[in-house]
């Protein structure tokens, strides 16, 4: 089976941990062993923009082809422009529709897996219905959760494009009550599939607390929060810092570690005890997770993030806000703590809760008892059989 892969991000020389995910779910579809990406009955190729000039247009990474599409990006994502313009958006489209036919005529494509409704639902819909292909479309949450309500045309766009797919993949069970009830797909055309993780190095094998506070430099007394993702207001920034100034005046002081991209404000008004670490390697990101007490995200909206995956997986316990498919994945009072988004002070309150004498000790050990499997082997074998049941459907 040969398959041709969108994507609206992917890693890259610039920015290897971009969507890193992505890489470690193809990685797992189609293991390194051959050239073009081919192993195991399954070939990929990935199309995705250049956002950054340094980045080759074309490159073989880890054994998968990968080909840029370049868009007048300003050295940004879309999603990093505050309100980008019909005629970028129409750049990006059309020049990511051109490579789009260009690499699957060229590799005898028989099936095209789009990763986000939008932007890269349309074009996967243009390009398979020119080359008679037919295409699976992977929703992740920002898409349908934000873009597609955002104004009348990107919503039909969005419906449009959930409707011409042969299947439609959601990462959580929320996205897909989602796609079957706001933008009529009908549901038994969508499949829940969580992105995964690689459980090589987030799980209980790592080093211990102690340890892995020594390799990072951190004080073995801090009262560590650890926050992983885009740097962005989305993510809850402006209602964590209020909750941390909330709970130093209640005489708990807790320091925080910021792994991810984006815009740094207002998390650099805190120098002493917030850490900006920039967007760091992905064993650096597991030392982060057996460093701290707690991983903590306030975002609100999500998919369902792969950064509480790698957080549980290597068994840190999780304050989140109670959005998207995160109740999916945490069990509030047990594997974590849920609170309402936007409630600075109900993040105070579940922070000091889980801080408390036990509380952290009892979740630790309850994710100890019950693993659960994240690892992206296992979300590669659920989409496989999606990609082979469309293929067959054709």
């Amino acid at each position: 089976m040969r398959v041709l892969v969108l994507a609206a991000a992917y890693p890259s020389p610039s920015e290897p941990e971009r969507a890193v995910y992505l890489e470690s779910l193809n990685l797992a579809l189609a293991p390194p062993g051959g050239s073009g990406g081919r192993a195991g009955g399954i070939e990929l190729a990935v199309v995705a923009p250049r956002v950054s000039r340094a980045d080759p247009a074309r490159e073989v990474r880890r054994g998968i082809p990968v080909r840029r599409f370049a868009y007048p990006s300003g050295g940004r994502r879309l999603k990093e422009m505050a309100r980008p313009g019909p005629w970028v958006l129409a750049a990006y489209a059309a020049s990511a529709l051109v490579a789009a036919l260009d690499e699957a005529r060229a590799r005898g494509a028989e099936c095209i897996l789009a990763h986000w409704v939008l932007p890269m639902g349309p074009v996967a819909a243009a390009a398979a219905g020119a080359l008679g292909l037919p295409f699976v479309l992977a929703a992740h949450g920002s898409d349908l959760g934000r873009y597609a309500r955002a104004s009348r045309l990107l919503g039909l766009a969005a419906r449009l494009s959930l409707a011409r797919a042969k299947a439609v993949i959601a990462v959580s069970e929320a996205l897909r009550r989602a796609a079957v009830e706001d933008h009529g797909v009908p549901a038994s055309r969508v499949r829940v599939v969580p992105m995964g993780i690689d459980d090589a190095l987030f799980g209980p094998g790592g080093p211990g607390r102690e340890e892995a506070r020594r390799l990072l430099g951190v004080s073995p007394e801090a009262r560590l929060l650890h926050v992983a993702g885009d740097a962005i207001p989305e993510k809850g920034n402006g209602e964590l810092l209020e909750a941390r100034a909330l709970l130093a005046r209640r005489g708990l002081e807790c320091d925080v570690a910021v792994a991810g991209g984006g815009r740094p404000e207002p998390l650099a008004s805190e120098p002493r005890r917030v850490r900006l670490l920039g967007r760091v390697p992905q064993r650096e990101l597991a030392l982060w997770c057996h460093a701290a007490d707690l991983f903590v995200l306030p975002s609100h909206a999500e998919g369902s993030p792969v950064t509480v995956m790698e957080a549980l997986a290597s068994g840190l316990p999780v304050v989140a806000t109670r959005v998207g498919g995160i109740p999916e994945l945490v069990e509030d009072g047990a594997t974590g703590w849920l609170v309402p988004p936007r409630d600075p002070e109900a993040l105070a309150g579940a922070i000091e809760r889980a801080l408390q004498a036990g509380a952290l000790e009892g979740a630790r050990a309850r994710l100890a008892a019950s693993p659960r499997d994240f690892s992206a082997a296992r979300r590669a074998r659920e989409v496989r059989a999606v990609l082979e049941e469309a293929c067959r459907g054709a």
